[in-house]
């Protein structure tokens, strides 16, 4: 029986899929960009996908509908009807979180359905917040189903996410707001919920925006204005004080995203990612159908 260190291998896994969350305000062009990766499968979980173009899904409205369509797309893998470096797009995580969240409530043994001042994630599952917990274990499944098609499937699993404006409490600076992902946290600074779960779960974390300035008014020193900074969409990758972002690529800074509705703008913009990632690291995440 040979062992452990009898399979030891080096370099990188090219043949796996890739995590990506692509994280961004409303309108910001996050499900346009997911939707340019190779050979896309777009799982809407809320609405604004009228415009995708990009073979999808009825949209989903269940954490049981989720969970089914997880287990077609593991039996399709496992029977090889799945290619290699295709993308599966869930648009978006935001959405995902409430769904299994409501499942969560629903399935606490005293939930009664069409009352509607039953229980909810603070009273469901003996109170004190334990609900949360259970959510986060059930979101896991669906992170699990992921990391086998990721894995073994070789499919690319990309996840749009809204953000907000949270606190920080850095240990060495005190507090100050930063652009996170907008799934939940707890309060309690001890344990983590499915924001930190994400956070490290993703491969990478792309935040979509478009850098800006702050001016004063000269005439009245209170008010203060955002000005574009004329540089255009930019997807950061790694982590700053304003915004929440990552990789495993070895990138850094931002990378160009053109808008695909600018003139003179390329119809897909994800090539722009797909090339920062395979001059960083060797990982071929291009879309050639294009």
């Amino acid at each position: 029986m040979a062992g452990i260190l009898d399979n030891v291998t080096s370099g990188l896994p090219l043949n796996q899929g890739q995590r990506i969350v692509i994280a961004g305000a409303e309108g910001s062009g996050k499900t346009t960009l997911a939707c340019g990766a190779p050979n896309a499968l777009l799982v809407p979980c809320e609405l604004g996908y009228a415009t995708m173009t990009v073979p999808k899904t009825p949209k989903i409205e269940t954490w049981e509908q989720v969970l089914q369509l997880c287990e077609e797309l593991r039996t399709k893998a496992m029977r090889g009807q799945l290619a290699r470096g295709s993308s599966l797009i869930w648009d978006s995580g935001t959405a995902l979180e409430r769904m299994c969240d409501d499942f969560t409530v629903r399935t606490d043994p005293t939930y009664k359905a069409g009352n509607k001042t039953g229980l909810t994630m603070a009273t469901a599952h003996g109170a004190f917040g334990k609900a949360y917990s259970v959510s986060l274990q059930n979101f896991q499944v669906w992170a699990r189903y992921m990391d086998e098609l990721a894995v073994h499937g070789g499919i690319n699993v990309i996840v749009t996410c809204h953000v907000f404006a949270s606190m920080v409490l850095d240990p060495a600076h005190g507090e100050f707001h930063t652009w996170d992902l907008l799934l939940y946290s707890p309060k309690n600074a001890k344990t983590y919920g499915q924001r930190e779960f994400v956070t490290q779960w993703a491969d990478m974390i792309g935040f979509l925006h478009e850098p800006m300035f702050v001016v004063k008014n000269d005439k009245n020193q209170g008010l203060q204005q955002g000005v574009s900074s004329n540089q255009g969409r930019m997807l950061a990758v790694d982590r700053k004080p304003a915004w929440v972002a990552k990789n495993r690529y070895n990138m850094t800074g931002l990378i160009a995203i053109p808008d695909p509705k600018a003139p003179g703008s390329p119809a897909n913009s994800w090539n722009h990612l797909a090339d920062a990632i395979y001059k960083n690291s060797g990982i071929d995440l291009y879309n050639r159908s294009i």
